[in-house]
């Protein structure tokens, strides 16, 4: 299980944290930038890292900074999460973002999704990603798109253009775990192993 190191100088954020994290996780709690890294440096494993962004003077430095770290993951979060500047900051290297004050079930989905690979950004910036990279989706068909079923198809293009599951279920008029039957092929026939991922393959 990996260690959680949580930084932020907001005691109501780092308690929102713990709240939801400590029944499950080894949490580590840190509010000096410098002596983040110097843990990292002494104990170089396997580590989540979540970092409240407005806890930081420069992010831009400090994600910097965090990617010598290759076992490190870094999760960045905001009480006020904005799309554009949001997404100025996917080229750090960060593998996701959200409010800081995410509903406790979801902060746990979160860091469970981190764990197996993938990314996980609040809504409004996953359609933003989507729609900024995503153009002529019919015209510009990946080669793996041969490979699906018709209704596995249409499923694909609804997720690359920004359609969450019960709005396909809707759609389709079929059941939620039919979505995500349909889904679980469509990622692994596309190899990849979330929605984003999904949709980059259509840009």
């Amino acid at each position: 299980m990996k260690k959680i190191i949580l930084f932020s100088k907001m005691s109501s954020i780092k308690k929102h944290w713990q709240d939801a994290l400590d029944e499950t996780y080894q949490t580590i709690a840190i509010d000096d930038f410098d002596a983040l890294l110097h843990r990292l440096n002494e104990h170089q494993e396997d580590t989540i890292v979540m970092i409240d962004e407005m806890s930081i003077s420069n992010i831009y430095t400090s994600l910097k900074k965090l990617q010598n770290y290759n076992c490190v993951v870094v999760l960045l979060f905001n009480a006020l999460p904005e799309v554009h500047h949001a997404s100025s900051l996917l080229k750090e290297g960060i593998k996701g973002y959200e409010n800081s004050y995410i509903h406790k079930d979801n902060l746990l989905k979160m860091i469970l999704s981190v764990e197996s690979g993938n990314s996980w950004f609040f809504s409004d910036l996953t359609h933003f990603i989507i729609n900024k990279y995503i153009k002529n989706i019919d015209e510009n068909e990946p080669d793996f798109i041969h490979t699906l079923t018709e209704r596995e198809k249409d499923i694909a293009l609804m997720i690359a253009h920004g359609l969450n599951n019960k709005e396909i279920a809707r759609r389709e008029k079929i059941a939620l775990s039919t979505v995500k039957g349909h889904i679980h092929h469509i990622f692994k026939k596309a190899d990849v192993s979330d929605r984003i991922s999904l949709a980059l393959k259509f840009k």
